[in-house]
């Protein structure tokens, strides 16, 4: 199933800005940007007046961050319900603003001490096709400022506060849940997400996961039961072998714990994993203070299911793959299984998303003075990173399904007539990117198209689609 991809500006579209004014500048700046994101502002802007404007604009204190991107958050949950069952993606990331000038408003991005560049932490949760993997758009941004000393970790005492930090992840679920509510959601995270009341707190509102696991956690066994394995990685060891898969691996390390080991890159290659399950049901550790978000006491257990993979035969010098998953999903059939391990897998997509941000479009390098400005220049880019994505995704991920899921047939008569690229009598999706890429500047012996060769195809072919549809409207008005 493919999916509709419009311009940029019906993203922004029902924007509340609270004056008619901020509504239609915000479309225009919008329009403006998209042509080049990755372009600085003023060489953006067309003249002073129209940069003073903008500048005004992400200034003004009637804009915020959730207000424009609150059509973005509609189209996403639009687009999930016609895809039925979704993978909700969530991880953290890291915006960092150098220079001597010191911007209003924004928090440290290191430990006390060190000298760091000032910044904000922005944790996402990106939308997925649980079939095609397709980006279908962001559902949830949390904005975070540290603005205190850090506290010395581990601190248990911490989780006491109400406005821990970790808190994040589980409120962007219950912000997600109700915005996805038309879709079945499976949300799924990286080890930072491995904790117990989060566990609590996806199982009490019925949500599916998939999170890896990083702690050797205790199992509930009935007490005085010496067969039962009483830790995680003692049950991983008596589980139920399942089946071998083989995976492609890319080059790309997208694991914060690695890089912090300064592990060495990952090589592409195809992985052959060993794959082991298990029931399990995870007990309350013994550090937490037992309240759930609710004000109720926690369960003593959850129950969930246990997927460990691991790869065989490594090549020399490269650190073989191994995940434990731990998810709500059943079991029973190695499709099943499978179907654990590619959840997992797509998590690089939100990997590519933020990279897509900082690189595509150049967030980290806008000379903005305050970190409301900040936000609100991010609230233009969260729906242009994901077009973005989601043009290239659907050029590599889906290359061979046809053409007309990804382009009108009246944009595919207008890419024929452009013939920059030849389409074949039944255009396939790359037929058709390459195409588009084409309007944006990209020569096919150069490989496949980027983020930006192909937003820049993608506009300047909506731009003739438009003025195909004006003419063809004077003509009709012409016979009349």
């Amino acid at each position: 199933m493919g999916i509709e991809i419009g311009p940029v500006s019906s993203e922004f579209l029902g924007a509340e800005l609270g004056d008619r004014r901020l509504n239609s500048r915000a479309l225009m700046l919008v329009e403006a940007i998209a042509a080049a994101p990755d372009e600085s502002f003023p060489k953006i802007m067309s003249d002073d007046g129209e940069l003073e404007a903008l500048y005004r604009f992400l200034n003004n204190e009637r804009v915020d961050l959730e207000s424009l991107l609150a059509p973005h958050f509609r189209e996403t949950a639009r687009r999930a319900e016609e895809s039925g069952q979704v993978l909700v993606i969530h991880d953290t990331t890291g915006f960092s603003f150098g220079g001597v000038t010191r911007r209003t408003g924004l928090g440290r991005m290191k430990q006390a001490g060190e000298h760091t560049a000032q910044g904000f932490y922005g944790h996402v949760a990106l939308v997925a096709s649980s079939e095609t993997g397709a980006p279908l758009g962001v559902a949830g941004v949390i904005p975070i400022f540290r603005t205190e000393d850090p506290v010395p970790y581990p601190n248990r005492k911490q989780d006491r506060k109400p406005d821990r930090e970790f808190n994040r992840w589980g409120e962007l679920v219950k912000t997600t849940s109700k915005r996805l509510q038309g879709s079945r959601c499976i949300h799924v995270m990286d080890r930072e997400a491995d904790a117990y009341g989060l566990f609590c707190h996806l199982m009490e509102t019925k949500q599916d996961f998939v999170i890896r696991s990083k702690d050797n956690r205790k199992l509930d066994v009935p007490w005085g039961d010496k067969v039962q394995p009483r830790l995680l990685h003692d049950a991983i060891d008596q589980a139920r072998y399942a089946m071998s898969v083989e995976v492609q691996l890319t080059t790309k390390r997208s694991d914060r714990m690695a890089r912090l080991r300064k592990a060495p890159a990952r090589m592409k290659r195809v992985a052959v994993l060993n794959v082991s399950v298990a029931g399990i049901a995870v007990r309350h550790p013994d550090y937490t203070e037992g309240i759930s978000r609710n004000g109720s006491p926690l369960p003593r257990s959850v129950p969930m299911h246990v997927v460990h993979v691991q790869e065989l035969n490594a090549p020399e010098g490269q650190e073989p793959i191994e995940w434990t998953l731990l998810s709500t999903l059943p079991i029973n059939t190695e499709q099943q299984i499978r179907f654990i391990i590619d959840c997992y897998r797509r998590r690089w997509l939100i990997e590519e998303y933020f990279k897509v941000i900082k690189t595509g479009c150049a967030f980290e390098k806008r000379q903005l003075e305050s970190a409301h400005a900040l936000l609100n220049a991010l609230g233009l880019f969260v729906p242009m990173a994901w077009r973005l994505l989601a043009l290239r995704t659907l050029a590599r991920e889906t290359p061979d399904r046809p053409a007309s899921e990804i382009a009108s047939a009246q944009q595919l008569r207008i890419l024929r007539a452009r013939g920059k690229v030849k389409l074949s009598p039944t255009p396939t999706v790359r037929e058709a990117m390459l195409a588009i890429a084409a309007e944006g500047g990209h020569i096919k012996n150069n490989g496949d198209p980027g983020w930006l060769v192909l937003g820049r195809g993608y506009e300047t072919l909506l731009y003739m689609e438009l003025g195909f549809v004006i003419a063809q409207a004077g003509e009709r008005c012409d016979q009349s």
